[in-house]
């Protein structure tokens, strides 16, 4: 899949202080690894769902086809930076810690259609995640 950032007829970007309520879904994202590795991933191998509501969040996500977990806990906003505290998993990896992103919000209208799109950045046990989001419209 081709990101259509060229196509764009407006953009906008929001600060933090944007809602992050509602459901989105993973567009791609780029992980570096301590060594200096990257590895990237798009929505053709990974289906993911992030849910925002208040204070709470969710993620679900499938690689390849397989399920290979969920996330849930508190979500805290700051000036220009979001954290996830993670209360709930199906792993023990990322129990009781807290990540903390840069994050923000992008509206852009492609032929006439607006989406919105979240970006982040930052460390989640010793790999820069970067990632784009794209909210679900009702």
């Amino acid at each position: 899949m081709k990101f259509l950032l060229p196509l764009f007829l407006f953009v906008s970007t929001q600060a933090i202080s944007g809602t992050y309520d509602g459901a989105w879904y993973f567009i791609k994202g780029e992980y570096t690894l301590k060594s200096g590795e990257i590895i990237k991933a798009d929505n053709q191998t990974v289906v993911a769902i992030k849910t925002v509501k208040g204070d709470k969040f969710a993620l679900t996500n499938m690689r390849e086809g397989v399920f290979n977990g969920y996330l849930a806990g508190e979500f805290k906003t700051e000036r220009d930076t979001y954290s996830e505290i993670i209360t709930a998993g199906s792993s023990d990896e990322h129990q009781g810690k807290t990540f903390t992103f840069k994050g923000w919000l992008e509206t852009s209208k492609v032929d006439g259609v607006e989406s919105i799109y979240w970006h982040h950045q930052g460390m989640v046990n010793g790999v820069l995640e970067t990632e784009v989001w794209r909210k679900i419209k009702p």
